[in-house]
């Protein structure tokens, strides 16, 4: 999904909140929140890096936010962010 360079539409943000529901209860809290609290106010490249990587596999987000295994460069400042939310 390609996130525009303004606000998401209500569609695109309901598609986003959708797929943060993951497998792992765990990352439903992390995704939904980081997607409640810190998504409309990054920047739009941070916006796509977020729908990016809720496109990939529960495991692999997992590892790489508990440091398990390196993120993608593409992915990482996301992840970092993700680690730490409040």
């Amino acid at each position: 999904m390609n996130v525009p360079s303004t606000q998401p539409s209500p569609s695109d943000r309901n598609r986003l909140r959708w797929q943060c529901r993951r497998g792992m209860r765990e990352l439903d809290v992390l995704l939904e929140g980081y997607l409640n609290r810190h998504f409309d106010q990054a920047a739009p490249s941070l916006q796509q890096a977020f729908a990016d990587l809720l496109q990939r596999e529960d495991p692999d987000i997992w590892a790489w936010l508990i440091g398990h295994a390196q993120p993608p460069a593409e992915l990482a400042d996301v992840i970092r962010r993700l680690q730490q939310q409040p």
